[in-house]
């Protein structure tokens, strides 16, 4: 007999897969900044003050995905996450855009980690 929040293997593999993806979307935004690629110096300069904080924004990017991956941090990481999924809404509302891949990123963040982690949520699902 399963427990309240005893997750089945499908699930657990839908979650992790979900989780993965975003996580190497997240990743590779936080390169592109680090890096310097000529369309994230163009996008982050088109945000009013941000062009300047574009390395630190990419550090940051990076050690919330560390925190969400390592186990004894993860709670931590995903609600920290989750905000910086509302900033990046917010960003791209200010740059005039629909702000779509925020929404996205956002998304499946929260999907990945309530199939994986069900007693997050608090709603039993």
């Amino acid at each position: 007999m399963k427990t309240e929040f005893e997750i089945g293997k499908t699930r657990k593999i839908a979650g992790y897969s979900i989780s993965i993806l975003v996580s190497a979307i997240i990743f590779m935004a936080a390169i592109s900044k680090l890096i310097g690629t000529e369309d994230m110096v163009k996008t982050m300069n088109s945000l009013p003050n941000f062009g300047n904080m574009m390395y630190f924004i990419g550090a940051l990017e990076l050690i919330l995905l560390t925190l969400y991956w390592i186990p004894k941090t993860s709670n931590l990481g995903f609600f920290l996450l989750c905000s910086f999924g509302g900033a990046c809404i917010l960003a791209e509302m200010v740059m005039g855009k629909v702000p779509m891949g925020g929404i996205m990123v956002s998304t499946f963040i929260y999907v990945g980690t309530m199939l994986r982690k069900p007693s997050l949520s608090g709603l039993g699902i």
